[in-house]
């Protein structure tokens, strides 16, 4: 299937990061996340099973949902083709980062928004993990989000 005949291909969707920590483990990775419900702040998200962000999460019961800001191209880049069990992201990309209020999980700088989430349910399909999770604390940092949209990045500003 070329991408002109793939709908995911068409469907713009906002960049985000999901970052998880656990113990002494942390992870970051670029993904999408979808909300679920508005009236109940519910979002789903995926990763890759036995990927060190899904342990991460499994174990925690908790991750943060990212929405990328306009600056975090190269950040986006870096963190969806690298592997936590090789090195820590956060240091091999020299990524600052601070936590959130209500867990370890670190959110980078220039970020757009945050949501910290905790696991409501998770299923396995085909080699990935969906996590639903509900939002208990998030920030809106004022700062323009990154979007993914037919293979190119685009800042999302006011018209």
């Amino acid at each position: 299937m070329s991408n002109e005949n793939n709908v995911f291909y068409w469907l713009p969707c906002s960049v985000v990061f999901v970052s998880t920590a656990h113990e002494d483990k942390k992870d970051i990775m670029t993904a999408t996340a979808m909300f679920v419900s508005e009236k109940e702040p519910l979002l789903v998200i995926s990763v890759a099973k036995d990927h060190l962000t899904e342990k991460l999460i499994a174990q925690s019961r908790k991750f943060t949902v990212v929405i990328a800001g306009a600056d975090h191209e190269k950040l986006a880049m870096q963190v969806g083709s690298a592997k936590g069990e090789d090195s820590d992201k956060f240091e091999r990309f020299a990524i600052k980062a601070a936590p959130g209020t209500g867990s370890a999980a670190l959110i980078p700088e220039g970020a757009a928004a945050w949501m910290e989430c905790e696991v409501e349910s998770s299923k396995e399909i085909q080699g990935y993990q969906l996590f639903m999770g509900r939002v208990v604390n998030q920030d809106d940092c004022g700062k323009p989000p990154l979007v993914w949209h037919k293979d190119k990045f685009f800042n999302l500003n006011k018209v």
